[in-house]
């Protein structure tokens, strides 16, 4: 997909969950680029976003390729439609996947300049791996919550009905990070949960649980506002629900530093925070 090329963040929040919704059946594959048409309605930035976006005054120019968690991935492509009007000679092109599929990406030599994952974990690989330009920043957090089609035909009242024959479960599998939180949480409550499918990332089974083919998943709250159109949120045992937290990190051989760095900085902005904000997520 070619460069986002409106503002996000500052249009009408109804705007962007529209938008949000039509996006979220797209299915995800790791590098693959994203289809057309999902854009942002355009707005005005904030002037201090803009001076902290901006690298000692430095023209930023030339290609953007940011890789992020599937669960990350409408509201990355809203922060970057923002920031490609701060700077107009940038194109930001978004990955988005499972958080160890890009990393094996990132470890096989794609070419990429930033990298979020859905775990921490996965920066401490790649920089152990390829190496990393200076040190990876928290920009968001998430939490796993028990979610159902709207209706919840099937009548799930809590996390151990996960582990029901009778309904047709959903979880991410476990080598991403919603299902290894979602298995670590859950074991934690002494909870054998009995899927029937295990998506290869977050968004694949938001959708599944959206179209009605599950009973019950374990997504993020996150992706409950992205589809709260169809999907329900049961939410977690409150003091027990696992905590999800997303560092962004500049790859050492970023084929465009400089731009990196700055969507980096971009993502700590009032204007970037505001998105997460709006999209389910909590800043740091």
């Amino acid at each position: 997909m070619g460069g986002i090329r409106a503002a996000t963040h500052d249009t009408e929040v109804a705007h962007r969950a529209a938008w949000t919704r039509r996006c979220a059946a797209l299915t995800l594959l790791a590098m693959a680029p994203l289809a057309a048409g999902c854009a942002a309605s355009e707005g005005d930035a904030d002037a201090a976003d803009r001076s902290s976006a901006s690298v000692s005054g430095a023209t930023l120019e030339g290609s953007l390729h940011v890789l992020v968690a599937a669960s990350l991935l409408p509201v990355t492509e809203a922060i970057a439609a923002s920031f490609e009007r701060q700077h107009p000679a940038v194109e930001v092109q978004i990955s988005g996947a499972g958080s160890s599929a890009l990393r094996e990406q990132v470890l096989a030599g794609a070419p990429a300049d930033v990298f979020i994952p859905a775990d921490p974990s996965h920066v401490r690989t790649i920089r152990n791996g390829v190496g990393i330009d200076g040190q990876p920043v928290v920009v968001a957090r998430n939490s796993l919550v028990l979610a159902v089609p709207v209706g919840n035909n099937a009548g799930v009242d809590s996390l151990a009905d996960l582990s029901r024959p009778d309904l047709l479960i959903g979880l991410c599998a476990s080598e991403v990070p919603c299902g290894a939180h979602a298995r670590a949480g859950l074991s934690g409550m002494q909870i054998e949960p009995a899927p029937d499918t295990e998506e290869p990332n977050v968004r694949a089974l938001a959708t599944k649980l959206g179209a009605g083919e599950l009973d019950a998943a374990v997504v993020y709250a996150s992706d409950v506002i992205a589809e709260s159109d169809r999907i329900t949120s049961l939410g977690w045992p409150s003091g027990q629900q696992p905590e999800v937290t997303y560092e962004a990190a500049v790859l050492a051989d970023a084929p465009n530093g400089a731009a990196a760095g700055a969507f980096i900085a971009y993502l700590q902005t009032d204007t970037a925070r505001g998105a997460f904000a709006d999209f389910g997520f909590a800043t740091p």
